[in-house]
């Protein structure tokens, strides 16, 4: 069963351990998973993820286990360790201090370590930090291009070159860093895919019969081209019914811009606004990670089942509604700038991809210019 954790950490009755709560695919807590927190020698905060609440972890471990890292600094055990590490630490021990350190400001601190984990540790995580070279990492780029996409492959050089950092930073490794000088593949993967007017009347059809929450959220992506947190996020008291209007929140960009919609929607805008008891109550109940896992089953149904999970191109995904919203507008005619306030870009060259759909590309101006 597929889980997300949240970001936020709930105290517990007990200094220093806390909590955050796992959800399950219809957003349901359905677990808990406990962090402490303590002050280390150098006057930092750190934390470290002691586990589920579903695997037998309780608040009382957790107090045993901060109380065991506090007497060790305070009797100053950790220094012997410390010198040790320099010589014996391997990259999937150096990764778990680099996680627990950035535990208060990675969003989602315990999904990046999950990716890493999963991706290096039965690779390179066994190997010791002076021994992995810039062989071994174009090596492991190379490994990587099986599976994963150019992004997904850069952000984890990325990470691991930023661990290396962290741990020279602390003194903890004094040797070579041997991912500071590697060079990236360029990225080639922004979405070419739209639907078809045929496979958005498909799409609706599939997704009325299944589960009308999200038929309601492609009926508003296609008439918005929101992205997944900006439709998830629409309000009752967003929703303008007098001109056909609604405020959409730009998470991206920290701003908010008008969307519209025909009277097939306001129909449907009006009948759930009836539904729902407050102004601040969301159009859509579902939650965003529910929303990506339901949908995105239909799409991989419908319209993935000969493109390869890394091809970024031509894949459809929840973010291909936006795609298509922008499109579809460029091959109605629809002037570049309009397309650009409407998807609330902030530079016109990202919205001239879409000036190649426009149907006659000027021809028509071109033949009434009168010389």
């Amino acid at each position: 069963m597929k889980t997300t954790v949240s970001t936020k950490r709930t105290p517990t009755r007990i200094d220093g351990v806390f909590y955050k709560e796992v959800f399950n695919s219809d957003g349901k807590v359905v677990d808990k998973r406990y962090i402490i927190r303590w002050v280390d020698e150098n006057g930092k905060d750190r934390f470290k993820t002691i586990g589920n609440y579903s695997g037998g972890i309780r608040e009382k471990y957790c107090k045993a286990k901060r109380e065991e890292i506090l007497t060790k600094i305070r009797l100053g055990e950790e220094l012997p360790k410390i010198a040790k590490q320099k010589q014996t630490m391997t990259i999937l021990e150096m990764s778990e201090l680099y996680f627990d350190y950035k535990a208060n400001t990675i969003k989602d601190v315990e999904k990046e370590r999950r990716r890493f984990t999963n991706h290096f540790e039965k690779t390179i995580g066994h190997i010791r930090l002076h021994n992995f070279t810039e062989d071994d990492v174009l090596k492991l780029q190379q490994d990587l291009k099986k599976d994963l996409s150019v992004a997904t492959i850069r952000t984890l050089i990325v990470t691991l070159n930023a661990m290396y950092k962290y741990v020279v930073s602390k003194k903890l490794y004094d040797g070579h860093i041997p991912t500071a000088n590697i060079k990236h593949e360029q990225l080639n993967n922004i979405r070419e895919r739209y639907l078809t007017l045929d496979e958005i009347k498909k799409l609706l059809e599939v997704c009325k019969n299944i589960n009308y929450e999200i038929y309601l959220f492609v009926k508003l992506s296609l008439s918005t081209g929101g992205r997944v947190g900006t439709i998830a996020t629409i309000r009752a008291m967003d929703i303008k019914p007098n001109n056909n209007s609604l405020i959409l929140s730009d998470h991206k960009n920290n701003d908010t811009y008008t969307g519209f919609y025909n009277d097939e929607i306001k129909e449907l805008l009006l009948e759930r606004i009836d539904e729902l008891s407050k102004p601040t109550d969301c159009i859509i109940k579902l939650a965003r990670s529910s929303i990506t896992y339901k949908l995105g089953s239909i799409m991989d149904t419908l319209f993935n089942q000969e493109i390869s999970p890394v091809d970024r191109k031509n894949r459809v995904v929840p973010h291909t509604l936006r795609h298509t919203f922008a499109s579809q507008l460029a091959i109605a005619g629809t002037p570049i700038f309009t397309i650009q306030r409407l998807m609330n870009h902030k530079s016109i060259e990202m919205t001239m991809r879409y000036a190649k759909l426009a149907p006659d590309q000027g021809m028509e101006a071109v033949k009434n210019l009168c010389i």
